[in-house]
C-alpha cells in the first residue's frame, strides 16, 4: 500500500569562485519530487547570491508610473465595469453578469475556454498585496461559486473549474487593476488533470484520499504544515510549482460549487496572510489557483487544492523567472526552503 514519500537526492561538487579570488567553494544542490505526481525541483542555497544580484527590488517609481498610466483607460474602474465589458447571453447567465459585493463577473473577449469568466474585485486600481482585504476577495469567489452552480443547471458537462489570478505583467497579468479569472471546461487542463488522475489512483489503491494522507503526514511532520483555518489546512509545499509555493486543501469538499460561505470566507483569511507574507518577502506580482471537481464526477480522493505563488519583482528591463527549467525541464527552482517559508507563514498564521 503507498504511503507518503518526501523524496529527495542530494549533490555536493567545488567551484573555484572567481569572486574570491578563485578559492574553492563546496556547493550543495538538492532536488526534490511532488510526493503525488514526481514533478521535481531544485535548491543551492548559493542561489539567495544569485537572486540578489539578477532578481531586483521592486521599483516603487515605476510601479507608481505604471498604476498612473493604466488607471486612464482601465475597463474595470468605476462604471466601466458595466458599460465597456462583455455580457453573456440570457441562456447561458441570466442577467449576463454575476455581481457580489464589490465584485462584477463578466464574460471574456479572449477566453481559452467556453466558460472563460473574468471577475473585476473592487474599485482600486492598485492595491500592494497587504491591501487585499478578505472581504474583497471573498466576494470575488461567492461571484465564481455562483456562476459554477448556474452552470450546473445548465450543462452536465462542465465538470473541472479553476479559479486564477495574475497579479501584474510578471505573472502575466493584462491589466494592473486586481481580477480573477475563471475556468470551466470538460476536460481538466494538463496540470489539473494529471493531478485528478493520481489522486484517483491513490484513492483506488488506499481507499483513502491522498490529500486527506498528505495533511496527516504535514501535520505529525511539522516541518511545513502552517496552520488550519476552518476545513482549510495550509502548508508550504515540498516541492513547489513556483516560488514560495504555499497549497490549502480543503478537508472533505472536491467541488467549489458546494463549500459554504464560511468555507470561502475562511480560504480568503488565508490568502490575505500568504500575500502578507509576500509583502514582507519583499513581493508584489503572484499567480494562484483553486482547483475544482464537479460532485460525482471524480473519485472520492479529489479535495479542493488552493495553490499561490510568487512571481518576479517590478523593475526596469527585469528579466522572466520562468527560463529552460521551468519551460522546457518542468522543473522549479527554489530559493526559499519550503521548511522556512512554512516558518515565516506559521507566525503569521
Amino acid at each position: 500500500m503507498p504511503s507518503i514519500a518526501f523524496e529527495k537526492t542530494v549533490s555536493t561538487f567545488t567551484i573555484l569562485n572567481p569572486f574570491n579570488n578563485f578559492a574553492p567553494e563546496t556547493h550543495r544542490v538538492e532536488v526534490r519530487k511532488d510526493p503525488l505526481l514526481g514533478d521535481t525541483s531544485v535548491y543551492n542555497p548559493f542561489l539567495k547570491d544569485k537572486a540578489r544580484a539578477f532578481f531586483g527590488e521592486n521599483d516603487p517609481a515605476l510601479v507608481a508610473n505604471l498604476v498612473a498610466d493604466t488607471a486612464k483607460n482601465c475597463i474595470f474602474c468605476g462604471e466601466n465595469v458595466l458599460e465597456k465589458t462583455a455580457r453573456y447571453p440570457e441562456e447561458v447567465l441570466a442577467g449576463g453578469r454575476v455581481r457580489a459585493g464589490q465584485a462584477v463577473l463578466f464574460a471574456n473577449v479572449f477566453s481559452i475556454g467556453a466558460y472563460h469568466p473574468v471577475i473585476s474585485l473592487g474599485a482600486r486600481h492598485f492595491l500592494r498585496l497587504s491591501e487585499f482585504s478578505a472581504d474583497l476577495l471573498h466576494d470575488g469567489f461567492r461571484a465564481a461559486g455562483e456562476f459554477l452552480r448556474f452552470l450546473y443547471q445548465r450543462d452536465p458537462a462542465a465538470i473541472f473549474s479553476a479559479i486564477c489570478a495574475n497579479y501584474l505583467l510578471p505573472a502575466g497579468a493584462s491589466l494592473v487593476h486586481p481580477h480573477l479569472q475563471m475556468l470551466v471546461t470538460p476536460m481538466a487542463y494538463s496540470f489539473h488533470g494529471r493531478m485528478t488522475i493520481a489522486a484517483d489512483q491513490w484513492h483506488r489503491a488506499t481507499g483513502k484520499s491522498y490529500f486527506e494522507d498528505l495533511v496527516a503526514e504535514e501535520r505529525t511532520r511539522g516541518e511545513r504544515y502552517a496552520g488550519r483555518l476552518g476545513n482549510w489546512h495550509w502548508i508550504a509545499a515540498f516541492s513547489p510549482m513556483g516560488s514560495n509555493e504555499i497549497t490549502a486543501i480543503h478537508e472533505q469538499e472536491q467541488d467549489v460549487a458546494a463549500l459554504s460561505d464560511a468555507d470561502l470566507a475562511d480560504l480568503c483569511q488565508g490568502i490575505t496572510r500568504a500575500l502578507l507574507l509576500y509583502e514582507r518577502l519583499g513581493l508584489l506580482s503572484f499567480n494562484y489557483a483553486l482547483y475544482s471537481l464537479r460532485r460525482g464526477a471524480g473519485s472520492a480522493g479529489s479535495r479542493c487544492v488552493f495553490k499561490i505563488i510568487s512571481r518576479q519583482n517590478l523593475y526596469p528591463n527585469y528579466r522572466n523567472d520562468d527560463y529552460f527549467l521551468q519551460k522546457m525541464l518542468q522543473t522549479e527552482l527554489i530559493f526559499n526552503q519550503p521548511e522556512e517559508l512554512a516558518g515565516w507563514l506559521r507566525a503569521i498564521f
